[in-house]
């Protein structure tokens, strides 16, 4: 009697089931479906869908697939097929790992499997029918309830490896040229200030022969002058300040906040450890540079008081958090805020991204929190130990 029961019970589960599908078809809710049958997966679109998803696959610009559960392709739309260099026929019934090399292969599997837990992705080289490989993503996520096909979806990364390359090699050229420029003002312009500075000095020694008026413009000019060669010392300082190279990152990051808080009357505090070795000249800028953007930011945009700035390490990471109390970033800019932002943040984010960190920002009406973090190279791992900066 419970076997009748249960098998009553399986025959009424698989009759909503199949009436389910059937409401959801008539419908137009459902654009294809895969069967299987003595000849393996096949996909069946349906002509009269009201939402034709079947044309936008086949029109999208990702390569898409979809594989059964041993990952075999049993559908490639005509993207894929031009992002391999073969045609469908060629691709239907070949384990889409195939195209991938031994380590991706590993990954490829272990997504599959953890798709049945959720959606999955991750980066893969792809090996193209020609011979070449190219940077993707793959994006897993289940088409059916009973877990026999998964749908991929394969996007193209080439542009976006070139544009970080281009981005990378872009801050290089600036930093260079930042460097050059700096030197320029210090040695040249510098220079033939502080000659002129000394010219005057004479005249002024000559003063009591000059009226009282071109005496006066005497006294004028060279306080003038002395003026303008601080100017000069701090935007080459700005541009690249030499405490950088010379002593390391905390002297120029104490440099440069106690002169950001004179310029801009924004309180602003640096938390930094007494003792650490120095970092290399590559993660060292790209600090002192980020903090500079935020607290540019900050007076430009914040309307914040005060600003905090905090470095510390752990285990494996710097992590650095540059804090303000404004009116935060607003509601329209922040759903793009990840994907675009300014010139100053993209530039910022790329740059510590290349480095194998992370870039956060954290905003609401009580103020903004930028949060980077970048890895601790294993020769930087004891602290206090070898060059330190008090």
């Amino acid at each position: 009697m419970a076997a009748k029961k249960a098998a009553l019970a399986a025959i009424v589960r698989g009759s909503d089931e199949a009436e389910e599908t059937v409401r959801a078809i008539c419908e137009g809710e459902v654009d294809a479906f895969v069967v299987e049958d003595g000849e393996g997966n096949r996909v069946y679109t349906l002509e009269g869908a009201d939402l034709p998803y079947s044309v936008l696959v086949e029109r999208m610009q990702q390569g898409a697939a979809i594989v059964d559960a041993r990952g075999e392709i049993i559908y490639s739309n005509p993207s894929l097929e031009e992002l391999i260099g073969l045609e469908e026929d060629t691709l239907i019934g070949v384990p889409l790992r195939r195209f991938l090399g031994t380590n991706d292969q590993i990954l490829f599997q272990r997504l599959l499997g953890e798709t049945e837990i959720g959606p999955r992705e991750g980066e893969m080289s792809l090996h193209r029918a020609d011979g070449t490989q190219i940077s993707t993503n793959f994006s897993f996520r289940l088409l059916s309830r009973d877990k026999s096909s998964t749908g991929i979806l394969i996007t193209d990364l080439t542009w976006k490896k070139q544009q970080a390359e281009l981005t990378s090699r872009i801050q290089q050229l600036q930093d260079e040229e930042r460097r050059r420029i700096a030197r320029e003002l210090h040695d040249s312009v510098g220079q033939l200030l502080a000659a002129i500075s000394m010219n005057f000095v004479r005249v002024s020694d000559e003063a009591h022969r000059l009226s009282p008026a071109v005496a006066k413009a005497v006294s004028d000019n060279a306080t003038m002058v002395n003026q303008i060669s601080d100017e000069i010392r701090t935007i080459s300082h700005l541009l690249h300040p030499p405490l950088l190279d010379e002593v390391g990152l905390p002297s120029a990051l104490r440099w440069y906040t106690d002169g950001f808080s004179q310029r801009s009357n924004i309180q602003t505090t640096l938390d930094i450890p007494a003792k650490f070795d120095r970092l290399s000249p590559d993660t060292e800028i790209a600090i002192f540079r980020a903090v500079q953007e935020c607290l540019t930011n900050v007076h430009r945009h914040s309307g914040s008081a005060t600003c905090s700035i905090k470095m510390v390490q752990d285990a494996d990471w710097w992590r650095i958090e540059v804090k303000d109390s404004g009116r935060g970033i607003p509601e329209s800019k922040r759903l793009t805020l990840d994907s675009s932002g300014g010139v100053g943040l993209r530039g910022m984010r790329e740059r510590i991204r290349q480095l194998g960190g992370t870039f956060e920002i954290e905003t609401s009406s009580k103020g903004t929190v930028i949060k980077v973090s970048l890895p601790v190279p294993r020769e930087n791992l004891s602290i206090g130990k070898g060059n330190n900066v008090a």
